[in-house]
């Protein structure tokens, strides 16, 4: 396990020197020097671990568990290092610099001098959360916004799928529990090694195309923005989007750049991300685009979308809406019904994609659309095999052809066979009652989790937020959204920065590998 962690490590030392490079092209230098000695701290420590252990037996399925969930510990802990020690190495008139003419506030960079807001940071951004402690995202300096971006693009794939492209490479029963060990199961090559090679072309793939478009679609509705920024900002949002990690470049995010065209330019950006890897990957080998309407994950998802937005616009709608003279009906209830329809729409998808790119102030809902939005889209998320977080619609189009096929079951006669069908798989009677019996223990075992979590956070809680706030800022962390209802900031309980962090990590690896673990501390 140490060496399999050691590996981990040594390859997320070797990544911190691209944001290294972008600081010294945009000549931040104290940030370049905090990356270099960052990245140097986690490569030795983590070729030290592989170097003690290399002769270690490969991993068993309980072991390769554990890996994960240590794995992304330590990944989390050896990301923070870097904002540490910019945080206390750069000087004021640096840091001053970084943040925009005519804003009043602080570098939050200064944030960080607390190491548990950095170790928050990094998890929020491995586990391709976006809960963030950069208040002011643009005055962190480039090197960061870039580093931030990259962290939520790596952990999108998963680090252990990248270790199994580039690095190690074990065989059997080993290498399978290793790729297993990030909530994948279906392979796309007949080896591991091939079959994380095959996910991260796809991603980088998409991650290129999806670049390309929004760098194109900035320059056609911003024209003035400017060549660097819009190619900067495209780079970065495309990693955050395919990821559906939800960090961006501007203060207060998607709506930085206060357009309503630049709100739909990104939902593309979003959706790409929440259709699982394996159906680009049959789409692409087949030649055929058919295979994307053929998925039932990627029908439900646009049917949630309609649902969805519909629903919540309402919401919104009936909270913004304001009568002209009396008259329900009248030009300024109009006015506020679009401005609902258009952060419904956006809103809406970022949740249900689990991207977290937001563009209206979710602290000022009323309940009802707070609820809706829990419910409706983030506890569900997008595709199993996608980079999303929450239970999985798989799991939950499972769970509910499961409950159709019981009850049909009990209108059939003793010698019919009651297949079970999912997708373009037909199940056994015995095959149907374990597919059904794994998805519903996931849910369980999320609701649970959460719930738990809900009583921990309603504990600390400052007076002025809601029971609502509440249930969304726990949905949040746990099914790595990213939107905030405002709690969520330095100034927070402790007590609720740590139950968030425990929640990332548990959602990222969907809760059984870090059950695991506690379970192995307490077994001889």
């Amino acid at each position: 396990m140490i060496r399999d962690i050691g590996a981990l490590q040594v390859l997320i030392g070797g990544l911190m020197l691209v944001p290294l490079i972008v600081s010294l092209l945009y000549q931040e230098w104290y940030s370049a020097l905090a990356f270099l000695i960052a990245a140097g701290v986690t490569a030795i420590a983590g070729g030290a671990m592989y170097k003690l252990c290399e002769d270690a037996p490969e991993p068993q399925r309980h072991h390769a568990m554990i890996v994960a969930a240590l794995g992304w510990l330590a990944t989390a802990a050896f990301g923070a290092i870097p904002f540490v020690i910019a945080a206390y190495i750069t000087p004021s008139a640096v840091l001053e610099s970084f943040v925009p003419a005519g804003a009043s506030y602080q570098s939050s960079l200064l944030n960080f001098q607390n190491p548990l807001h950095a170790f928050f940071e990094s998890m929020s951004g491995y586990t391709t959360t976006g809960l963030t402690m950069s208040v002011h995202e643009p005055s962190v300096g480039h090197g960061f916004l870039w580093y931030r971006s990259q962290m939520q693009w790596v952990g999108g794939a998963g680090m252990i799928v990248l270790s199994l492209a580039i690095l190690r490479q074990p065989h059997g029963i080993a290498g399978i529990s290793l790729y297993q060990s990030e909530g994948r199961s279906e392979k796309l090559r007949p080896s591991i090694a091939g079959t994380a090679r095959a996910i991260w072309k796809i991603y980088v793939g998409i991650t290129a195309l999806v670049a390309v478009y929004l760098a194109v679609a900035t320059f056609i509705v911003l024209p003035g923005y400017g060549i660097e920024q819009t190619i900067f900002d495209a780079l970065n949002h495309a990693m955050t989007g395919q990821s559906t990690g939800g960090f961006s470049t501007l203060d207060n995010s998607i709506a930085g750049y206060n357009s309503y065209a630049m709100d739909i330019v990104h939902i593309p950006a979003m959706i790409t991300g929440a259709i699982s890897i394996p159906v680009y990957y049959a789409a692409a080998s087949e030649r055929d685009i058919r295979e994307f309407t053929r998925d039932p994950q990627v029908r439900a998802l646009f049917g949630l979308f309609i649902v969805g937005v519909v629903g919540l616009t309402a919401f919104l709608a009936r909270w913004v809406g304001v009568p002209y003279n009396g008259d329900p009906l009248g030009y300024v209830g109009r006015v506020a019904t679009s401005q609902a329809f258009r952060e419904g729409l956006f809103q809406f998808i970022s949740a249900q994609t689990t991207t977290g790119w937001q563009t209206s102030a979710i602290g000022d809902w009323n309940n009802g659309a707070v609820m809706f939005i829990v419910f409706g889209a983030m506890l569900l998320g997008g595709s199993a095999g996608a980079t999303v977080g929450g239970i999985k619609i798989l799991r939950g189009y499972i769970v509910a052809r499961g409950i159709s096929w019981e009850v049909s079951r009990v209108f059939l006669p003793d010698h019919a066979i009651d297949d079970l069908r999912i997708g373009q798989r037909i199940f056994k009677a015995d095959e149907a009652n374990d597919e059904i019996r794994a998805a519903g223990t996931m849910a369980a075992a999320y609701l649970i989790v959460l719930a738990l979590s809900l009583f921990v956070l309603l504990a600390v809680l400052p007076s002025e937020f809601t029971l609502a706030d509440a249930i969304f800022e726990v949905a949040t962390a746990q099914g790595t959204v990213g939107l905030s209802s405002g709690i969520t900031g330095p100034g927070m309980p402790v007590i609720a920065e740590i139950l968030f962090i425990i929640q990332m990590w548990m959602g990222r690896l969907e809760i059984i590998p870090v059950l695991v673990l506690i379970t192995s501390l307490f077994r001889r």
